[in-house]
């Protein structure tokens, strides 16, 4: 009470604490970082090593598996560790627990694998150490086209140039370019000039390599100068290359230009980038954590056109995929939602009240108490996203309840004839514990969601922040705020008559009237069902056993899909094709699927095929293994059809005219990539143990039967375990006999093969342009096109006059390796992915789960088989929701019982509850909405707000027995007192809730389902509160004594 006297002995201390609230509040919403959702900070780095041309098998017995013991023997609250080892690419994904510093264990897996380099295969680079933030994903791409400039050139300006550019630009990292091919001194060997010659290509990788050196030299003081010493140990242009003694034979020195052709080219492709169907070089832009993704590329578009004009003439550049556009659509179509949530309060608080004065008090209270969770959220790091936004728009229909009830007796008690400051003051005394109580039971519901471990606990709790800050505020501003403008504004106002000409006041004396009537009819129907005992539980009975139906039959989802007009394809074509088959097949799918989707909803498709720089695996999940296959991404345009339409029109088409080809549809905006983490599918069933064939076998026997499962799609297997390869086999007994070294005929094919350079490195260093470029040996491909070429290649004996064919000494045979290797906690494992298509993840998942008991039970011992992916994410969100749930009860119970002094009482207030979550039910079954994380959210606020509105008519109930009326008299007068603040709270709830139930704007979708199943609930836990929890207090206070105040001893 000292708070509501301060106020009213203190209004200009009140006005300057408004002006505070508001200052603080705006000057917070224009910091805050922009983005679709809040951060998700789950603790994971990534490790990814490179050894160019070391086959799958190689790279992981190796290196993949001497980093994993390593990492696990040193670093500590390890969680899991995932590998997937490819031909010359390792990454280790490493889980941590929540409780780690993430730093320290950056440190430790730093410190570890710069110690066992040194271990490891020489010629191995080290190792990329990055921490993995699910939240960090691409937000646009900038595409680089050109009709006078090479691929090569493009990837040279992408790399060195851009980069410069745009990396300044704070919260964000570039990835390395997709596309084009590196810039490389290429040294084309020619076998028939080396076999004359009597040379090898390791000869010439040798002579490079000790004429291309990069040394210091020093510097002589001469007279009174120092002067520095350079020598020419490095060639100044690329033609000096050509002049290189390679060795003197017979007094003749030859010469690298004798055997090979030296030229300023390029790698070979391993990648292609396309864009709607013209190669092109592309760089991803990475949001960092809490980035805002709006400001990034605000700044980024101011910056492109000065970008554009120091770029190479010839060359252009496009950004792609710009997730702003959808962010910022969402944004402000949730901000629309809050103004017309703002407005339809208004108007019915208006209508309730009657009073234009007493609206503006209410309404007074909702921007101070939005601009304090704004400020909130500042100040524990939060970004302005869909769910801190969502919570706002949730929090308007619940935070005008405390001046919504507190306005409605101050004009009560003003009507009886009351002086202004003593009805201010006698109102707030009746309704202040009952509203703490209240707001307090709305408040506990939310303290769970900060238990909550995983994704849903990043997304849910800033909009716990938000409304918990709302409500807090509000009844706060309650205490101060209110009561000051009430004395002020409603001392003098006229009574409103039926001469009014104001169209509103009929409206309003026309629901007072109706109002009267309705207390009157609800005290005759709860006296009816206090006569009849049995009615009022069968319907309960009825209500919840139609609640238990109606479960049955709606499905399960992680998360409600977003549709941004993204699509995002994994493909695979036959394995062991070389990149320039793959792109074709792609440029035929690519056809194909122009004729299914219309040219005016097609914005432009990327193609990205093969293998991309090793790096970038560490800032972008990607699930390419080799030239074989790759990813297709598409853009819609504005206006288009839902995209799970297109996407199973693709799949059917795929199915029927390219049955060979894998595909695998992956999250592509960003919200779908944030919530779905390094998971590439719905499903990811793990088969894991030492007996890799009884896995695959197991794996394969599910892959059988998925195909049975209605809405399973996209069914296969994430390795490759069968890849085409030739294996060249040493006789070294016969090698030793002809004097050639095992070391000397590997290094001879290394430098054939173009892989002496990860071995023994060379570099060259442009004085134009003052970037370092690698020297690579290598024979042409077309000169090495037949296992017969390869068995030609020159082996140098120990006579350096003379060389002996490949084929004298070695064999060489094709056979199938594996192409990737999964490794969980160090054992082999075969992930099957899985999707699903038009229906819920639940319902998939369950019966996977059914196929996978039937494996368990005559499973290898030691292998295991789990299932992963955002069903695994969705189960846990489950559990810990549920959990939260039981918690939200338990605390509530608490908060009752210090208002009621009394065991029962609670019990009563919580009558209503099972009512309440039954008509949320209902209300996802009517509108086709699938149980899911925000839902579950839906139901535990349901219990807070239910219970809300039955505290405030059991607190009067109880009043008015212990004053001496009866239960039944005091059930039916309570029901009929708290008839008004009920309806009004809950209507206004329903009304504010409304725009985010129909999902209207862009990314509706994520808040849809929570707010469907308030309203739902709140329909019959309103219904419960005024007809149920009355019966109930009747029923049971019947049968307790009234309580005897306590009377302790004198002291």
């Amino acid at each position: 009470m000292w708070l509501v006297r301060y106020a009213l002995t203190r209004p200009y201390s009140v006005a300057a604490l408004s002006l505070l609230i508001f200052a603080a509040g705006f000057i917070s919403y224009l910091k805050l970082p922009v983005d679709v959702l809040p951060s998700v900070n789950i603790p994971s780095i990534k490790v990814v090593w490179t050894y160019n041309g070391l086959n799958t098998n190689e790279m992981a017995s190796k290196i993949t598996t001497f980093s994993e013991v390593a990492i696990m023997n040193n670093v500590d609250n390890l969680k899991e560790i995932r590998s997937q080892t490819l031909n010359g690419t390792s990454v280790i994904h490493i889980d941590f627990h929540p409780e780690v510093d993430i730093a320290n264990a950056m440190a430790q897996v730093t410190g570890v694998s710069q110690t066992i380099r040194r271990r490891m295969p020489e010629g191995t680079s080290p190792p990329l150490v990055a921490e993995y933030n699910q939240s960090s994903t691409p937000i646009i791409q900038l595409v680089m086209s050109s009709d006078t400039l090479t691929d090569g050139q493009l990837a040279d300006f992408a790399r060195l140039q851009l980069r410069g550019m745009v990396q300044s630009i704070n919260g964000i990292r570039m990835t390395l370019p997709y596309g084009g091919a590196t810039r490389q001194i290429m040294v084309d060997l020619d076998p028939e000039a080396l076999f004359a010659q009597g040379l090898t290509a390791n000869d010439v990788t040798r002579a490079i390599n000790e004429q291309n050196l990069t040394l210091p030299s020093g510097s002589i003081r001469e007279a009174q100068n120092e002067l520095q010493i350079t020598v020419n140990a490095s060639p100044q242009a690329v033609a000096d290359f050509e002049d290189l003694p390679i060795r003197a034979r017979n007094g003749e020195l030859i010469l690298l230009r004798d055997v090979a052709n030296v030229r300023d080219g390029t790698a070979l492709q391993t990648n292609i980038a396309r864009v709607n169907g013209q190669n092109a070089v592309m760089v991803s832009l990475i949001k960092l954590g809490g980035a805002s993704t709006v400001g990034i590329i605000d700044e980024l578009m101011e910056r492109l056109p000065s970008i554009q004009a120091a770029a190479p003439e010839g060359i252009t550049i496009s950004p792609i995929f710009d997730q702003s556009v959808f962010v910022s659509t969402a944004l402000h179509h949730i901000e629309m939602e809050i103004l017309i949530v703002g407005s339809l309060v208004a108007l019915m608080v208006l209508l309730f009240l009657g009073s234009s004065r007493a609206t503006l008090i209410v309404l007074t209270s909702i921007p101070l108490s939005l601009l304090t969770a704004i400020f909130v959220l500042n100040l524990t790091g939060n970004t302005l996203n869909l769910m801190s936004l969502g919570g706002l728009a949730l929090a308007i229909g619940i935070l005008v309840d405390n001046a919504l009830v507190e306005i409605e007796n101050i004009k009560r008690h003003l009507a009886d004839g009351m002086e202004p400051s003593r009805a201010v003051l006698t109102s707030a005394s009746e309704v202040a514990f009952p509203e703490l109580v209240s707001t307090l039971s709305t408040c506990i519901v939310f303290s769970p969601i900060f238990l909550l471990t995983g994704v849903a606990g990043y997304i849910f709790q800033p909009m716990a922040i938000v409304v918990i800050a709302c409500l807090a505020a509000s009844y706060l501003l309650s205490r101060t705020v209110v009561p000051a403008l009430a004395r002020l504004l409603l001392a003098n106002e006229k009574v409103l008559t039926k001469q009014s000409k104001n169209p509103l006041v009929h409206l309003h004396l026309a629901l007072e009237h109706r109002l009267h009537n309705g207390q009157q009819h609800l005290q005759n129907t709860i006296g009816r069902l206090q006569k009849h005992i049995l009615v009022a539980p069968l319907i309960g009975i009825v209500i919840v056993t139609a609640a238990g139906f109606a479960l049955q039959d709606i499905g399960r989802d992680f998360f409600p899909k977003t549709d941004a007009g993204l699509m995002r394809f994994y493909m695979r074509v036959d394995t062991g094709s070389r990149i320039e088959q793959t792109a074709e097949k792609f440029a035929q799918i690519q056809q194909e699927i122009r004729q299914i989707i219309p040219e005016n909803e097609l914005d432009f498709m990327f193609e990205n095929i093969g293998m991309p720089d090793s790096i970038n695996r560490a800032w972008i999940d990607s699930f390419t293994i080799g030239s074989y296959d790759g990813e297709l991404q598409i853009q819609l345009a504005k206006g288009h059809q839902p995209s799970s339409q297109y996407e199973s029109a693709i799949r059917q088409m795929l199915k029927e005219k390219f049955p060979e080809v894998t595909l695998f549809s992956q999250a592509a905006d960003t919200t779908n990539q944030t919530l779905s983490g390094s998971t590439p599918t719905a499903l990811d069933v793990r088969f894991t143990g030492r007996n890799l064939p009884a896995s695959i076998a197991k794996a394969e026997t599910l892959i059988e039967k998925m195909q049975d499962v209605e809405g399973a799609v996209d069914i296969g297997f994430q390795q490759v375990f069968a890849l085409p390869e030739y294996y060249v086999n040493l006789d070294r007994k016969r090698a030793a006999e002809l004097g050639v070294t095992t070391q000397g005929a590997i290094n001879s094919l290394l430098g054939a093969l173009g892989s002496a350079g990860t071995v023994a490195p060379s570099f060259w260093s442009d004085p134009v342009f003052g970037f370092s470029y690698e020297v690579q040996t290598r024979t042409p491909l077309h000169k090495l096109r037949t296992t017969d070429d390869l068995t030609n290649l020159q082996v140098q004996t120990s006579d350096p006059d003379i060389t002996v064919p490949l084929a004298s000494i070695a064999s060489i045979t094709p056979r199938n390796v594996a192409g990737s290797i999964g490794r969980t906690m160090l054992r082999p494992t075969v992930n099957v992915l899985i999707n699903t298509e038009n229906t819920d993840l639940g319902s998939v998942y369950k019966a996977t789960q059914q196929i996978v008991n039937e494996l368990k039970q005559d499973i290898v011992p030691g292998n295991d088989i789990e299932i992963m992916g955002q069903a695994a994410a969705m189960d846990e969100a489950y559990r810990d929701l549920l959990f939260g749930f039981l918690l939200a009860v338990f605390f509530i119970y608490i908060i009752m019982l210090f208002n009621f002094a009394s065991w029962i009482m609670p019990l009563v207030a919580l009558s209503g509850a099972p009512i309440a979550i039954s008509g949320a039910i209902i209300g996802l079954m009517l509108t086709g909405t699938t149980i899911s994380v925000p839902a579950l959210m839906g139901f535990i606020m349901v219990i807070g707000v239910s219970t809300a509105n039955s505290v405030l008519v059991t607190t009067f109930a109880r009043d008015q027995w212990v004053a001496g009326k009866s239960a039944f008299e005091a059930a039916r007068e309570a029901a009929s007192t708290r008839l008004r603040p009920v309806l009004m709270t809950a209507l206004t709830m329903i009304i504010g809730l409304l725009p985010m139930a129909l999902a209207l704007g862009e990314g509706g979708e994520q808040n849809a389902p929570l707010a469907r199943t308030v309203i739902g609930g709140l329909m019959l836990g309103t219904f419960a509160s005024l007809f149920l929890v009355p019966w109930t207090f009747s029923m049971i206070m019947q049968f307790i004594k009234r309580p005897q105040p306590i009377k302790l001893p004198t002291i």
